[in-house]
């Protein structure tokens, strides 16, 4: 798998299976002639390994789990939206660190989307959900449960 993107803030992403510890020949070619024309130029290289985003079946968990959660809450006394559920959910267990590219200092925190999650993120995110509601006494179903509707 080859693909090239350049984006308009001079950054260009390359994407290759790595095999013996090489690159693809085609996208070392391609590295070897963008480092050329940056003779003289400091610059950034990140590695890192390609991972598939959420699948849509995890996008409907999470949103029914929101669901759930925020009318489990509202019982309890409350007035939620399931977006407001949501932010606090993503508040709680998706900031990420937000650094100075130059000199790798921490700035500060954001709140990282759900959409920016791959797989693995968003799972992990779904069990810190799961954890924290039942901190309320409320059960929230795991992946594949079946659901009992009264």
């Amino acid at each position: 798998m080859q693909r090239i993107y350049k984006h308009a803030d001079m950054k260009t992403e390359l994407i290759s299976s790595v095999k013996g510890g090489k690159l693809q020949p085609t996208v070392t070619k391609q590295l070897l002639h963008i480092l050329n024309g940056l003779e003289g130029k400091k610059v950034v290289i990140t590695i890192e390994k390609l991972t598939a985003k959420r699948s849509l079946q995890q996008n409907k968990y999470l949103h029914l789990l929101f669901s759930i959660f925020t009318e489990s809450l509202n019982e309890l006394g409350n007035n939620f939206t399931t977006k407001e559920v949501k932010e606090l959910c993503k508040a709680k267990f998706a900031l990420v660190d937000v650094a100075n590219e130059q000199t790798g200092e921490i700035l500060g925190q954001r709140i990282k989307a759900t959409s920016e999650m791959n797989k693995e993120e968003l799972g992990i995110f779904i069990d810190k959900v799961i954890q924290w509601a039942s901190e309320f006494n409320i059960k929230l179903p795991l992946a594949g449960e079946q659901l009992l509707i009264e």
